[in-house]
């Protein structure tokens, strides 16, 4: 048997001892006829296809199919439609089954214990368990003893073997499998791509009744859109090279530079509109061409008028400024003379009202008893005398009122 025929063998059979009978099918489908289109194989085995996807995700995880795409083009219609297709590749799949089935005697048999440190003394009394080096110091002649009770320990360096029994199981289980990974490799598979797959592969006979529609291929080249609608150039079509022997540019060169740099330029020039000024014709707002950002600079015009006319504005300017300074001056010295005039006028107002008032010695009598407080007393190192306004005398009341009050009667109540 050659190699191919051997990952057959063994494809099937871990496909039958590990996974469940749908997916067996699909293998047994894809072992016959190579490599199938998603619906060729559903309809083999009798499943809807979203539920075949669902399935073969499953066997593509583990690495027992493989998975092919490409665009296709159906009878009757003009835009392509991506198929999929399935189909075993035997070095993937053998390289699996080495790997699951290492993983799976690693597993039984668990992580390796240094013999220093596993346990072969136990104590049937207390069930502690020690080690070899732990039990030295405590003994009898019975043998060895346990340090927490002192009850003869025993000896059983078997009892905790991680996974011992349940290697030799798996590889009694697996000898199918374990015998033929040798053979395999002794004779070699072949590689195979999915065109030798698809080349080999047989014609699904449907029945009237589900019949597929007929579809083609299409190449990947012709799939790329070439052009853009309002775009014609698509890329380079030929490439030059020029070697010269001379120091630097030459002279063809130099003028070619010139003339693209003049025609960029001219291309870049402002409009009119744009470069005059609207204030003044005379300036003009050009490019900088000494750096290479695109500077504004104000150009002037070379007309000595102008620097004339703005010299006679500024001596006006300073003219119309002096005279406002003057002017300022002036009214600043008539509201100063105007606010002393004031300041004058309420004093000698002032020396008017004091008129009406008298000097008055303290203890003098006078008609009015709210003169000072200090009436009666003399005038010993008193403040000095008040001046008190003199007031008018009253008019003497009417006869005829005296009269009245006098006629009053009182009565006895």
């Amino acid at each position: 048997m050659n190699g191919s025929d051997l990952a057959k063998v063994l494809t099937r059979a871990v496909a039958r001892a590990f996974y469940e009978t749908r997916h067996v099918l699909i293998i047994e489908c894809l072992l016959n006829y190579s490599a199938l289109r998603d619906d060729d194989l559903a309809y083999l085995i009798g499943m809807n296809t979203k539920d075949l996807h669902k399935v073969c995700a499953k066997l593509k995880e583990d690495r027992l199919l493989e998975v092919y795409t490409r665009p296709e083009l159906k009878e009757g219609q003009t835009r392509p439609v991506n198929r999929t297709y399935y189909w075993i590749d035997f070095q993937h799949t053998v390289d699996a089954v080495k790997w699951r089935v290492y993983k799976i005697d690693k597993e039984m048999q668990g992580t390796a214990v240094p013999a220093s440190e596993r346990k072969e003394y136990f104590c049937n009394f207390c069930k502690a368990s020690w080690t070899q080096m732990e039990v030295l110091d405590n003994f009898s002649a019975q043998g060895f003893l346990c340090h927490t009770c002192n009850h003869v320990l025993v000896h059983d360096a078997d009892r905790h073997a991680v996974g011992h029994q349940k290697s030799t199981r798996m590889n009694n289980q697996f000898k199918f499998i374990t015998d033929l990974l040798p053979q395999i490799d002794s004779v070699g598979i072949p590689e195979k791509t999915f065109d030798e797959a698809y080349a080999n592969a047989r014609v699904v006979e449907r029945s009237e009744t589900h019949q597929a529609v007929n579809s083609v291929a299409v190449e990947t080249g012709l799939n790329r859109p070439t052009a853009v609608k309002g775009l014609a150039n698509t890329g380079p079509t030929s490439l030059a090279v020029s070697i010269s022997t001379g120091d630097g540019p030459s002279e063809e060169e130099k003028a070619a530079e010139q003339e693209r740099r003049d025609r960029i330029s001219k291309q870049n020039a402002l409009p009119e509109w744009m470069t005059v000024s609207a204030t003044n014709a005379n300036e003009k707002f050009v490019l900088d061409d000494k750096t290479s950002s695109a500077q504004v600079q104000l150009k002037k015009g070379e007309n000595d008028g102008n620097t004339a006319k703005k010299d006679a504005l500024d001596a006006k300017e300073q003219a119309d400024l002096d005279d406002y300074m003057a002017r300022l001056k002036a009214e600043q010295a008539a509201e100063a003379a105007r606010k002393a005039a004031e300041e004058e006028e309420e004093y000698e107002s002032g020396d008017e009202d004091e008129v009406d008032f008298e000097d008055v010695a303290p203890g003098s009598g006078t008609s009015t008893e709210a003169t000072s407080p200090n009436a009666g007393t003399p005038a010993v190192d008193g403040p000095p005398a008040k001046k008190i306004k003199m007031e008018e005398e009253a008019a003497p009341a009417p006869a005829d009122e005296d009269d009245e009050e006098d006629d009053l009667e009182f009565e006895d109540v």
